[in-house]
């Protein structure tokens, strides 16, 4: 099919009929559509935080209008990402009519809209049959605890979904204990879960428990993020217990929470199990301090599953940055690191560099004898001045994910 043609015909439809009914159609929509894409198929793909769509965000009038110049290709339709715009609940309900009818519909992106709970509801509604979606975002809307329940109950039924964001929409203590309830007995098939930014409303861990239980008796889940759940460090205590057992979770985020050293020992205690799998730990803008980092440093030197370790902003000081540079000497796995915004000096500086240099070498005799090269990726890098040690911010976008492994850093 001439999917470039197909589009200029529905950006056509899209302004007649915006026309008929006397609204401004949007400019930056028709241009998606009469502009060819690297896709030869027919995707909806609207993001209103690109350059050219930033003034001219999808409305609900646009949604509305545009959804029924696509009824006639339903049955093509595999992807829709209409992410950062100003979608509410009217055009959440246009969604929500046509969606049961885009039968090989594999991903829906409706991330930074303003869909507040009723619209849940209406996708969840909309979703609930489709045997194909296997990825849903919703991120950064207000579904609060009602939305985001009617989004979990389709896990009771769907076993084709693989990642569910769920993150920034003002779920409670009890939706955020329906969800891993759901998680914890009916559903094994999601692998990708986040939840960031829940609103509690006790200053209690309680749903620390439901968390532990459901990575108890979960198997599918492999990538978790858990930003902002002011877990304390009793709470890290009953996730990382409930983990000792698991052999599935490979990513795990507890970015902004309240972990101190204690959770650290909680943490390595898990770091240094016997069925522990997980390669990426991100524990940003937390207060791990000096002892903290010595306890994750002490479970670098055994452990040999994590890839990538995150503890920017973490009021770390220059002796515990040292015994995470010496805890490297014996760790080969671990290629990805970040430790920027944390207190450095010339102990800490001295010993990364050492490293550095050795590594180098190290990577210089690998390439003359095999031709490869196993690169670190850190983001800060050590230089000398004078008689002392510098460092310098370096920007690492390295693309992590649950299927990420010490192969892709090996050229």
């Amino acid at each position: 099919m001439d999917w470039l043609q197909i589009k200029k015909q529905i950006a056509t439809d899209y302004k007649n009929q915006a026309q008929q009914l006397g609204f401004q159609a949007n400019p930056a929509l028709i241009r998606t559509f009469e502009t060819r894409d690297k896709f030869d198929e027919l995707n909806i793909i609207f993001k209103g935080n690109y350059k050219l769509n930033f003034n001219n965000r999808l409305g609900d009038k646009d949604l509305i209008i545009l959804l029924s110049c696509l009824e006639e290709f339903k049955d093509y339709i595999k992807h829709i990402d209409l992410s950062y715009n100003n979608i509410s609940d009217s055009g959440a309900e246009a969604l929500s009519k046509i969606l049961p009818r885009l039968i090989n519909l594999e991903s829906l992106n409706l991330s930074s809209n303003q869909i507040g709970s009723a619209g849940g509801v209406l996708i969840a509604d909309g979703i609930r049959e489709l045997s194909q979606l296997v990825y849903l975002n919703l991120n950064q809307n207000n579904l609060q605890t009602k939305g985001a329940m009617s989004i979990g109950e389709v896990l009771f039924h769907n076993n084709i979904l693989l990642e569910l964001n769920l993150g920034n929409n003002g779920i409670d203590h009890d939706g955020i204990i329906g969800l891993t309830s759901i998680l914890n007995w009916k559903n094994q098939k999601l692998q990708i879960l986040n939840v960031d930014n829940p609103v509690y409303q006790s200053i209690g861990q309680e749903t620390a428990i439901h968390f532990g239980k459901m990575f108890h008796s979960n198997r599918s889940l492999q990538k978790v993020s858990l930003q902002k759940h002011n877990f304390n460090c009793d709470a890290i205590y009953i996730l990382s217990e409930h983990l000792l057992e698991n052999n599935k979770l490979r990513v795990l985020d507890l970015t902004a929470n309240r972990i101190s050293f204690k959770g650290c020992e909680a943490i390595a205690k898990y770091l240094c199990g016997e069925y522990c799998v997980l390669e990426s730990l991100i524990l940003t803008s937390n207060r791990t301090g000096h002892y903290g980092a010595k306890a994750i440093a002490q479970a670098l030197s055994k452990n040999r599953s994590l890839i990538h370790l995150d503890m920017v902003r973490n009021d770390i000081d220059d002796n515990g940055l040292k015994m995470i540079a010496e805890s490297l000497e014996t760790n080969e796995m671990l290629v990805s690191l970040k430790l920027y915004h944390n207190h450095f000096g010339q102990l800490a500086l001295q010993a990364f560099h050492k490293y550095r240099v050795k590594h180098s070498r190290s990577c210089k005799l690998l390439i003359d004898q095999f031709h490869k090269l196993a690169e670190k990726f850190w983001d800060f890098h050590t230089y000398i001045v004078d008689t002392h040690i510098e460092m310098a911010y370096v920007e690492q976008n390295i693309p992590y994910d649950i299927y990420v492994s010490t192969h892709n850093y090996i050229n």
